[in-house]
């Protein structure tokens, strides 16, 4: 399969790729879909002020996945913690040029980041980054 030129910049070097280092404000996560399923997504975000101050992810998945993990990464930080929620992952469809039939890859970076705001809104600290055992 042939990859956009954008798909193939951001495979080449995703942005925000990892996991957060210990600093202020409120770490939660968020993941999505599964290996069996061929692809995996968790998103942590580090909110502090009522923004997104830090956003990073892990992936598993196809080129596509990974380029739009980066993309969305890059857009959602500095954002509102309700704005994890609102956002519609299929606009990166048409700037990472995915075919229709990996839209579904995509809302699984979706489920991500509801969950990620579904912890902010229950604050929820239990999950293993918020634990001092």
């Amino acid at each position: 399969m042939d990859y956009s030129s954008e798909v193939a910049r951001h495979f080449a070097a995703p942005r925000q790729a990892g996991t957060l280092p210990p600093g202020p404000g409120t770490l939660v996560r968020g993941e999505g879909g599964s290996v069996e399923q061929g692809a995996l997504v968790v998103f942590q975000a580090r909110i502090d002020a009522g923004r997104v101050v830090a956003l990073a992810w892990q992936a598993y998945g196809c080129p596509h996945v990974i380029a739009a993990c980066s993309l969305a990464a890059e857009k959602l930080t500095g954002c509102t913690p309700a704005e994890l929620g609102t956002f519609e992952p299929l606009c990166l469809r048409g700037p990472l040029e995915v075919p229709a039939l990996k839209s579904g890859r995509l809302l699984i970076i979706q489920d991500a980041l509801r969950k990620c705001l579904a912890a902010w809104d229950n604050g929820d600290q239990r999950s293993p980054l918020n634990k001092r055992n």
